[in-house]
Parts: C-alpha cells; sequence; structure tokens
C-alpha cells in the first residue's frame, strides 16, 4: 500500500513538474513576443499577432504535452486523470492571457459573427448549446471552453495578420506545433519495451500528423531553400512509415502529390510518387510495418475499414433520433458505451462528417460544410489569378493540407469532433485562404476587412 502511495505521488510530482514547465516555456514566449512591452500596449499590431500565435501553439500542443490516458468506461463512471486536469489548467491560462492581451487590441471582438470566420464562431456556439444532451455534460462543457478559446484566437489572429509576413507566421505556428506533437507522440514509445505493439508505433494518428508536417516543411523549404526543412521532411516521411497508419499514409501521398500538382510541377510530383512508393517497400520489408499490414489483410478488416463501416452503421439509429442539435459535443468519446455493437476504445466516428452529425446534428453540419467550400473556393481563386510566386506557394500549399485533412477525414474524425491540433489547422486554413485571397482580391478584401483597417 506505501508502495502504491509513493509511486502515485511520483506521478502526479511528474505530471506537476511538467505542467510547470510547460507553463514557464509558454510565458517566456509570450514575453519574446513582447506581449508586455509598450508597443503592445498601444495595440501594435504585429507584437499582438506574435502574442496570439504564442498562445495558438500552446493550445495545439496542450493534449500532446500533458497526456492522459483511460478508456471510456473510466472516463464514463467520472474518473478524471491528473493529465486531463492539467489540459484543463492549460486551457484556462490560455484563455486569461488571451482576455489580458485583447484588452489593448479589442476590436475584433466586434467582429465574432462577421466575415467567413462567423461560421466557426456559430460552430462553437452550437457545440456549448449541445453540451446537455451529452451522457456527461461537464466533460463536453470542458472541451467546448477549449474549442471557444481556440475560434477567439483565431479571431485575434485575423485581427493582426495585414500582409503576407503574418501569413507566413501563422504557418510557422503550425510548423512548430506539428513538430512538438509528432516528436512527442514519436520519441515517446521509444522508451517502452515494445515500441511497435502490433507491428506499428501506437499512436494512432501519427503518419497523419506527420503527413501535415513533410507539407510544412516543402513549403519553407521552397520559401527558405534551407536544407533544414529539408532534413525535417525526410523525418516525417521516417515517422509516416514507421507509425504505419493507413488512413494517414493515403492522405499523405495524395496531399503531396496535390500540392506539386497545384504548382505545376509534374516531374516533381512523380518523382516522389516514385521515392514514397520505394520507402514504404521498404519499410514494408524491414519494419514490422509488414507484419502489421500483413495480419490486416488476414483478418478481414480491409472490408470493413478496420470496423469503421460497423461502426457507422450501428451509429446511424442515434443520428436520426437527434438530426438538429445531436447527442451533445464530444458524445461520440462515450460510443463504446452507448452504441451496442460499436468496437472497443472507438472514441470518435472515425469520419468528419459523421462525427459532426452525431455530436451536433445538422446544426453542427452546416457551419463545417460551409467552412469547406469557403476554403476551397478562396484557395482555387488565389491559385488561378496568384499576383506572386509565394503567394501561389501559400495557396499550394494551404490546399493541399485541405486535402490531406479532407481524405484522413474520411476514416479520422480531422475537423468538426475534439478541438485537438488537426481542427485547429482547418481553422487554421480557412484563416489563411481568406487572406490571400484578399490579397490577390481587393474587392473581396473590402468587403471582408473593410477599406481602411486600422
Amino acid at each position: 500500500m506505501l508502495t502504491m502511495m509513493v509511486m502515485a505521488l511520483a506521478g502526479a510530482s511528474f505530471e506537476l513538474f511538467t505542467f510547470l514547465l510547460g507553463c514557464a516555456i509558454f510565458f517566456t514566449a509570450l514575453c519574446l513576443a513582447l506581449p508586455f512591452s509598450r508597443r503592445t500596449l498601444v495595440g501594435g499590431r504585429a507584437a499582438f499577432l506574435a502574442a496570439a500565435l504564442v498562445i495558438w501553439v500552446f493550445l495545439m500542443v496542450s493534449e500532446a504535452i500533458f497526456t492522459h490516458s483511460q478508456t471510456t468506461r473510466s472516463a464514463a463512471g467520472g474518473h478524471v486523470d491528473p493529465g486531463a486536469f492539467y489540459q484543463a489548467l492549460s486551457w484556462i491560462l490560455s484563455f486569461f492571457v488571451l482576455v489580458f492581451i485583447s484588452c489593448f487590441r479589442p476590436a475584433y471582438l466586434r467582429r465574432l459573427f462577421a466575415g467567413p470566420l462567423k461560421w466557426a464562431s456559430i460552430f462553437g456556439v452550437v457545440a456549448v448549446l449541445s453540451c446537455p444532451l451529452s451522457p456527461k455534460p461537464m466533460y463536453s462543457a470542458a472541451l467546448a471552453f477549449k474549442l471557444c478559446v481556440i475560434v477567439l484566437t483565431l479571431c485575434a489572429i485575423g485581427e493582426a495578420i495585414e500582409d503576407e509576413t503574418g501569413t507566413l507566421r501563422l504557418f510557422a505556428g503550425l510548423f512548430l506545433g506539428t513538430l512538438i506533437i509528432v516528436t512527442k507522440a514519436f520519441l515517446a514509445p521509444l522508451f517502452e519495451s515494445d515500441p511497435f505493439r502490433g507491428g506499428r508505433f501506437p499512436n494512432i494518428g501519427l503518419s497523419g500528423a506527420a503527413g501535415i508536417l513533410l507539407l510544412l516543411c516543402l513549403l519553407f523549404f521552397l520559401l527558405k531553400k534551407n536544407l533544414l526543412f529539408l532534413m525535417c521532411g525526410m523525418y516525417a516521411v521516417v515517422v509516416i512509415m514507421l507509425a504505419g497508419n493507413k488512413g494517414g499514409m493515403v492522405a499523405s501521398f495524395v496531399s503531396l502529390l496535390m500540392f506539386f500538382l497545384l504548382l505545376k510541377r509534374p516531374a516533381q510530383a512523380l518523382a516522389v510518387s516514385f521515392a514514397f512508393s520505394i520507402i514504404l517497400i521498404l519499410c514494408i520489408a524491414f519494419t514490422p510495418l509488414g507484419q502489421s499490414l500483413e495480419r490486416y489483410s488476414q483478418e478481414g478488416n480491409a472490408g470493413t475499414l478496420t470496423g469503421r463501416t460497423n461502426l457507422w452503421t450501428e451509429a446511424w439509429p442515434k443520428i436520426q433520433a437527434h438530426p438538429i442539435l445531436g447527442n451533445g459535443y464530444r458524445s461520440s468519446r462515450f460510443l463504446s458505451e452507448e452504441v451496442p455493437g460499436a468496437f472497443q476504445e472507438a472514441g470518435n466516428m472515425h469520419n468528419s462528417f459523421l462525427e459532426v452529425l452525431y455530436n451536433n446534428g445538422l446544426a453542427g453540419l452546416i457551419p463545417v460544410a460551409v467552412i469547406n467550400v469557403l476554403i476551397v473556393v478562396n484557395l482555387k481563386d488565389v491559385i488561378m489569378r496568384a499576383p506572386t510566386l509565394d503567394l501561389r506557394y501559400y495557396a499550394a500549399a494551404g490546399l493541399a493540407l485541405y486535402t490531406h485533412l479532407f481524405v484522413w477525414g474520411l476514416v479520422a474524425a480531422t475537423f468538426g469532433g475534439a478541438p485537438d491540433d488537426r481542427f485547429m489547422t482547418f481553422f487554421a486554413i480557412l484563416m489563411i485562404s481568406m487572406f490571400l485571397r484578399g490579397q490577390s482580391d481587393k474587392k473581396y478584401w473590402n468587403t471582408v476587412y473593410g477599406e481602411h483597417r486600422s
């Protein structure tokens, strides 16, 4: 008994140390971003953007840094893991910092329901309103709170971006956050006795996250011509293959091809396809990935997409029973307990659009669908008439990232569900698409931002 108490205290102490270290890095980054300088106190746009991006990255990586692991039954029973507690504290901390910096530039708060970003705000409102319908309203309310902080931070970033440098900084924020998430998820299993459980890494979303990192590496390599980004891209490819997540691998391949085709570089697209195939073959031959794929085929999981089609069939009656507001924001976390026939530890609907329908019904699906359309329309217009090469790079990267999330989202909840790094990337692409279209279409800029933006 005494040994168990000592181990529990040691675990709690480590969780606390991780939280305090994360907060120290967060506040150090804020100080480097000059949030407390005189320039910020009079509403400096550049410093405000830097501080908002620090908050954005902190929210992105919070679930990777303050990790917790518990079963669906444990969560349904009301147990709260210490890691989840520290995650919530990090969201609250982010909110108060955002409130503080917003005191010096609050104009964006009056435009939360104006322009294309209003659809993100509407989705946030729907998520909050649906929380009482959830099997665990407090759980849903906590995640809805983080979602609202994310939307507010997104609108703050939109207020501060005024030129291509701001767009580049947003891409840089996505790159830094994704790099931290991928590296943490990649290194953590290596310290375990069997890192390749089942022939692959235990993190089922690692290949997809590494695919996002790969696209961002290619963007920065084309812009900066720095070999460090190329090396980081090679690292991302290795992680994609070793993680062995089939949906993430397919999405990474498709989006990579899309990126080069949008830049009208078919030769490079062909070369990338060849290199990707060779690396995949080598990984199948010389790593546990081959065993994982062989077992996947022998067990007949391909026909049901590893049980996903069965899950969708079993959950569909619950979607039909609550078509307007759904079953409550993130109620899909409890699918294994609430839906007979759902596979163990499903955790979500494993499809972005079905995830929204299950959790928030048509009220949530409409704003998410509109955001999808806006991203495609905005970036398509920019690619067709980009005034500069850099804008074309940005637009191609944005549309490739969206393609990645969309393809991956056919078998995973990449947007519309948990307010994680994938959903945040989705929101960031919307912000990027708006600004890029405004740069190539002044009429659109004046409509969204006004002729005399202050």
